[in-house]
């Protein structure tokens, strides 16, 4: 769906959502596996996170056996966007979409793929070891630039072949995803010019 239907701002979540969208979203995510929440994150907001990343500080960070990345140490710019996930607002929209069972909280990071370094996302399905208890996935653009490369992917793991992809270029536009123990996913490294940064984590169960 191509219109906002929920978006972040200074004043807290908005959404633009009725019913009948929030069922055509259910049923994208039915099928799709991801849905897109286009303009989430508004110009304003936008702004002052990126500005909060930009005098930050990355180190690298290593998910054995998954992923390699560089991750946002604590900052300003995280305090904000984990704020705008955290809100009942927010819960209530996740789960009206995906059906889940009651949140308790979203955990996430800052990430960074840079082009010129060797960056990768294997495939995992965010359940198992300290998976447990997340129900639904989210990623955030918060790249100034528009990279290339950096896809994300997510299949079922008994139809390896079947893979769905969600390109997410547009700086403060985001995604919902499915996590459960039949589904995989990954995202594909960055090439070109231009790294990637995103804010990505779950909404966790109580």
């Amino acid at each position: 769906m191509d219109d906002a239907v929920v978006v972040a701002t200074r004043r807290g979540i908005v959404v633009h959502a009725d019913d009948a969208q929030i069922e055509a979203l259910r049923g994208e995510l039915a099928q799709r596996h991801a849905v897109r929440f286009r303009h989430f994150l508004d110009g304003d907001l936008l702004a002052r996170v990126q500005n909060e990343i930009d005098a930050g500080k990355f180190a690298t960070r290593e998910d054995e056996g998954i992923a390699v990345e560089l991750c946002l140490e604590p900052s300003r710019a995280l305090d904000i966007v984990m704020f705008v996930m955290n809100s009942p607002q927010m819960f209530g929209v996740v789960r009206a979409i995906t059906g889940c069972d009651p949140i308790e909280a979203f955990a996430g990071r800052i990430y960074r793929f840079d082009p010129k370094v060797t960056h990768h996302d294997s495939w995992h399905d965010d359940t198992s070891g300290a998976g447990a208890g997340r129900l639904a996935g989210f990623s955030l653009n918060l790249s100034r630039e528009t990279y290339r490369g950096g896809t994300f992917q997510i299949r079922e793991k008994a139809r390896p072949d079947d893979v769905v992809e969600v390109e997410n270029t547009g700086a403060g536009d985001a995604f919902l995803f499915r996590i459960a123990p039949a589904m995989q996913h990954r995202v594909l490294p960055v090439e070109g010019a231009h790294s990637k940064t995103a804010f990505a984590g779950w909404f966790v169960a109580k």
